[in-house]
């Protein structure tokens, strides 16, 4: 995927977000994230476009886009519809190599903010979604670049519970034909993008695929041959909050 199509992909999703909190009441509990109400993750989903949109003007020296802090009860979904937009007007604004603040050592551009914003909000659009009765499918396109993401950031984040011990798995994404071949290494996590035997083989659409790598539940049947302790494995090396 390239800039414009992560960038589609956040106003996509932050659309389907406000959709969500405009339909019903907010404090209700979130089953994906069952520590938080839907008003708790308004307020980490606000927070997360402001924080980025901030970076993006500093950035590019443009002044600061407003940001009040997030209100209690009926106004804190007009709130979100109201800050949220900011970022992909930001983003719409800035050359996708625009040098800015990133966690990611070797990737410090508005390229990065667009891939992660997207990410973040395609799952906790699930989470959201979820208080209503079901979350929808990621895009496929965006689903497997979602993967990829997870094991970038596994590998930025250079920690390990020094229990794995060479456990295989395998990814096949039977929609979008995508696979991926996942060692879990005690340093960390070895990928290749090839067929190959594993300790567990997951088949499944590349939305299910990721809704798992996320503990999250599938939209349908994930098909898992062989040592289902292999994603316990995995939970261990990474969890998304």
């Amino acid at each position: 995927m390239d800039y414009l199509d992560h960038v589609a992909a956040v106003e996509r999703e932050l659309g389907a977000i406000t959709a969500v909190l405009g339909a019903g009441p907010l404090d209700v509990r979130v089953p994906t994230c069952p520590d938080w109400t839907l008003a708790d993750l308004t307020r980490h989903m606000g927070e997360f476009a402001g924080f980025w949109t901030h970076v993006l003007c500093e950035g590019t020296g443009r002044t600061k886009t407003p940001f009040p802090d997030p209100p209690s009860g009926a106004a804190l979904a007009p709130w979100f519809a109201e800050v949220s937009p900011h970022l992909v007007t930001g983003l719409r604004a800035t050359a996708p190599e625009t040098a800015v603040w990133t966690w990611k050592p070797d990737d410090q551009t508005a390229r990065f903010i667009a891939r992660r914003s997207a990410h973040e909000l395609a799952v906790h659009r699930f989470d959201a979604q979820t208080t209503r009765g079901a979350g929808g499918a990621i895009e496929a396109a965006l689903a497997g670049d979602g993967i990829d993401e997870i094991f970038m950031m596994m590998s930025v984040a250079a920690r390990s519970s020094g229990q794995a011990s060479g456990e295989t798995l395998h990814l096949h994404a039977t929609d979008s034909g995508d696979e991926w071949l996942v060692t879990l290494q005690p340093k960390g996590v070895e990928v290749e993008r090839r067929h190959a035997k594993a300790d567990l083989a997951l088949r499944g659409a590349v939305s299910d695929l990721e809704l798992v790598l996320y503990q999250r539940p599938p939209g349908a049947e994930v098909e898992r041959l062989g040592d289902e302790g292999v994603l316990g494995a995995f939970y261990r090396e990474f969890t998304f909050d």
